[in-house]
């Protein structure tokens, strides 16, 4: 019976018009959407991942350098067509990140514009070897939270 109210409960408070307007506030995407970095031709499946924290970008040779009295990360990274060009970003910070085996590595943290259909924003990324991984962007809760809803049963809702 407990269920039962419960249940009820749920459906008319999803029903309600403070909820639809909730609703008309967001945007959907689907479990995987293209993502692009706007100021080069990079453009990728990013992967829509509620659980992780923070975007992920695939980078490797991922190096510290120093130019004009500032700390920079240097990385080499894939573009539209998998071929590899080499970014200089300011480092933002850097981060602890646990995998889901609960194995600890640091990883340098850049500010990055980003573009996933017509909505584009300044977010952080984290930068982390991908190559074995299928999406070479991972798309966090720092990205998703208060502006997305994600329907995990769609892709690519935004389009191409």
């Amino acid at each position: 019976m407990k269920l039962l109210v419960l249940l009820l409960g749920l459906i008319l408070n999803f029903s309600t018009p403070a909820f639809a307007q909730l609703l008309k506030e967001k945007v959907l995407i689907g479990r995987v959407e293209w993502i692009s970095l706007s100021d080069i031709k990079i453009k990728h499946k990013a992967r829509i991942d509620t659980g992780a924290k923070t975007t992920s970008m695939h980078a490797i040779n991922i190096e510290e350098v120093e130019q004009r009295g500032e700390l920079f990360v240097k990385f080499q990274t894939l573009d539209s067509e998998g071929k590899v060009v080499e970014l200089v970003r300011k480092i933002g910070t850097t981060q602890r990140v646990s995998n889901t085996s609960g194995f600890v590595t640091r990883r340098y943290v850049i500010k990055e514009k980003i573009k996933m259909g017509n909505i584009e924003r300044e977010v952080l990324i984290n930068l982390n070897d991908r190559t074995k991984m299928e999406y070479k962007f991972l798309i966090g809760r720092n990205v998703l939270l208060g502006r997305f809803i994600v329907d995990v049963a769609r892709s690519h809702v935004l389009g191409d």
